[in-house]
């Protein structure tokens, strides 16, 4: 069954349309927030854009290349039809976000606190949310092939439809995760497989996590 989740608040009209670095640049410099702002068709490379507060926020048609987002905070924020892969967003605060038909192939979501948030119909391969705290948080239509998820601290985390191909697990509780209509070929865990422990899977992928562990299953 789908977790009920908590979406983005967002304003019926945005009071601003933000579409330039600099502006950006000078709420970052006088520590404001960045509040009720449509962020648009901006093309930024390698910058500084860490410690900075976003809410009511979306973020469209956006490339952020290699940008340092860290120690951000996101509230009611959406990352709609952007690029923000090998960025950095280590020791962020999500809630209430949303990412769709974007790119983060990558990207460093290390030691997060990542609350009610949707990814869907995304590319993120590569993702690492390693150390991450993960609370209602859903994968849909996603590609997240070699993620690392490692010593992530996980509760209601749902899988629809993900690919996750030689992703890592690596001391991450998996109980509950219900993984019948996701792609987990290639995971990687501990050499006990603990971490999947109570997971959900179907007929085949039990067939292919029993070789963790040695056991083969004759047809």
């Amino acid at each position: 069954m789908s977790q009920k989740l908590l979406t983005p608040i967002l304003p019926d009209t945005m009071d601003f349309v933000l579409e330039d670095i600099d502006e950006l640049y000078r709420r970052k410099n006088q520590e404001e927030a960045v509040t009720d702002v449509l962020i648009r068709n901006l093309h930024v490379t390698e910058e500084d854009l860490s410690h900075m507060r976003f809410s009511a926020v979306i973020f469209e048609n956006c490339i952020f290349q290699d940008c340092s987002f860290e120690k951000g905070e996101f509230t009611d924020v959406v990352f709609r039809a952007c690029d923000i892969s090998n960025c950095s967003f280590e020791d962020s605060y999500f809630n209430r976000a949303e990412f769709s038909s974007s790119k983060g192939m990558g990207t460093k979501f290390c030691g997060n606190t990542m609350l009610h948030t949707v990814i869907k119909d995304c590319n993120f391969n590569y993702a690492n949310f390693d150390s991450s705290r993960l609370e209602h948080i859903r994968f849909s239509d996603s590609q997240v092939r070699g993620g690392s998820l490692t010593q992530c601290r996980c509760k209601t985390v749902e899988w629809n439809r993900a690919n996750l191909e030689n992703a890592s697990f690596f001391k991450t509780v998996m109980k509950g995760m219900d993984f019948t209509n996701s792609t987990i070929q290639g995971l990687v865990m501990s050499d006990s497989c603990s971490e999947v422990r109570g997971a959900v899977v179907d007929l085949y992928q039990a067939a292919e996590l029993a070789k963790y562990l040695g056991v083969v299953i004759k047809n």
